[in-house]
């Protein structure tokens, strides 16, 4: 199963929100990963910050995209009149 037909196979009102929601797990992962490095140097932690940021706003997108992918109601029926 591709990626885009998990996308695009949805109504139109749920491409964004469900873009922001791959995209920012995937940031989410790699932020994570970033947060899990030890430094060699104690004084070299400016990977870890940076994965602080970036793990805390993608957290903040994943958490908006979740919502509003919530808020969008039931699936529009098709034109058989059933909703999968």
């Amino acid at each position: 199963m591709r990626l885009s037909t998990l996308i695009n196979g949805e109504s139109l009102r749920a491409v964004s929100p469900r873009r922001a929601i791959i995209g920012a797990s995937s940031a989410l992962l790699f932020g994570l990963a970033l947060v899990g490095l030890r430094p060699s140097d104690p004084n070299d932690a400016g990977y870890i910050d940076v994965g602080m940021a970036i793990t805390l706003v993608s957290l903040v997108i994943l958490i908006g995209g979740i919502h509003f992918y919530g808020r969008l109601g039931p699936q529009e029926p098709d034109e058989r009149g059933y909703a999968d």
